[in-house]
């Protein structure tokens, strides 16, 4: 157990957390620079969490990240008892107003994996949690999982303990255990994150030619329609995660374009409700740019998350939103922990936080700029 999980069960257990929390809700500190020493100030905006899931159960597809339900449950007992839970348009439309204050937690969840219906639905629904999930098209469409999934299931069932793949040079992976499967995943996507988007469906298509995946493996991953008609029926929102969970970024802008489009598009036909919440595949600074944000707001969502570490302030860019991912590690002490930090520092902005944008503002350039919880972090944020 590290220092910092020993201090977090300290805290909880003796309830020093609890003092913690309403020190929060008025105070903040920051850390000076190239300094240890603390500024403490009085709280002058609203400050709003939006938590990052992504599956719900444990086993199979995505290998990189699972969450027990029996600690989702927790994790949502613990929110509901200590923050004033918030449906990610009531969010939105506070960070919107000037005048608001004090605190509010928004639960949302990436890609569409079937736990989601088998798993948490009944969690959301019993605590009352209104939970957003943004939804990758194609793979409602298909049933299938995106292309990174399908990276580590390759990897995973791959026969042999040495696998070679061109990335910028040949690279060989030796295979010593499950988890040096996955850190080859991990390294691999990281890679693709990074390279254009043809030379990304290039490898992915050598890939799979090399290593056959098998349908029962792919098969019922991933929500079906009936299956979100139910869920939106007992309160839970969807939003739009593009069509094939590209790196935005790495898109010629008319090619992002088509897929926040379609992706919008595609999900308001199947509900019959608009879709106004777009979420950044991946989301991290650099799988995004200015550029994409004032696509979104012309494709007429009303926000776009990221996946960046801290809280949303009152006036914050809603097409830039932070969206930490925490509780992974099952540790109710842990998250307790976290969700106070988040609170209680004032990170320094991003770039990004105050950005103004103009729907009718988009340029026409062609392009814009371990354990299984920090696995998860990787593949999805920074890998």
């Amino acid at each position: 157990m590290s220092a910092r999980e020993i201090i977090a069960t300290g805290l909880y257990r003796t309830g020093g957390l609890r003092l913690l929390e309403r020190v929060a809700r008025s105070y903040e500190f920051r850390l000076a620079a190239n300094s240890r020493r603390r500024h403490w100030s009085r709280i002058s905006t609203g400050k709003y969490v939006i938590l990052c899931y992504h599956r719900v159960g444990t086993g199979g597809i995505p290998y990189y990240s699972e969450l027990d339900a029996k600690e989702l449950e927790k994790q949502m007992r613990f929110l509901r008892s200590r923050y004033r839970i918030l449906s990610l348009e009531q969010l939105v439309r506070e960070i919107a107003d000037p005048q608001s204050k004090g605190q509010g937690v928004a639960v949302t969840f990436d890609d569409g994996y079937r736990g989601l219906y088998t798993e948490a639905l009944p969690i959301l629904a019993k605590y009352q949690i209104p939970a957003t999930v943004y939804l990758i098209g194609n793979s409602m469409e298909t049933g299938e999982p995106a292309w990174y999934d399908k990276i580590f299931l390759a990897l995973q069932i791959y026969p042999k303990d040495t696998f070679v793949i061109q990335l910028d040079t040949p690279r060989r992976f030796t295979f010593t255990s499950r988890e040096s499967r996955i850190a080859a995943a991990v390294e691999i996507v990281t890679h693709l994150r990074r390279v254009s988007d043809a030379e990304r469906r290039a490898c992915c298509f050598a890939l799979e030619n090399q290593v056959a995946l098998p349908a029962d493996a792919l098969a019922n991953r991933m929500l079906n329609w009936t299956q979100v008609k139910e869920m939106q029926t007992a309160g839970v929102s969807f939003g739009a995660h593009t069509m094939t969970h590209p790196v935005l970024s790495r898109l010629a802008l008319s090619e992002a374009e088509r897929e926040l489009r379609e992706s919008k598009r595609l999900i308001e036909d199947r509900l019959q409700t608009p879709v106004l919440d777009f979420a950044y595949p991946f989301g991290h600074e650099h799988d995004c740019s200015a550029d994409v944000e004032r696509l979104a707001a012309r494709c007429g969502f009303r926000s776009a998350v990221t996946t960046t570490w801290g809280v949303s302030r009152t006036g914050a860019n809603v097409f830039a939103l932070r969206r930490p991912q925490i509780g992974q590690d099952g540790s109710l002490s842990m998250f307790a922990f976290q969700m106070n930090q988040l609170f209680l520092r004032n990170e320094e902005p991003l770039s990004t936080d105050s950005l103004s944008h103009q729907p009718d503002a988009v340029p026409v350039a062609n392009e814009s700029r371990t354990s299984r919880a920090a696995t998860a972090s990787e593949v999805k944020q920074d890998a």
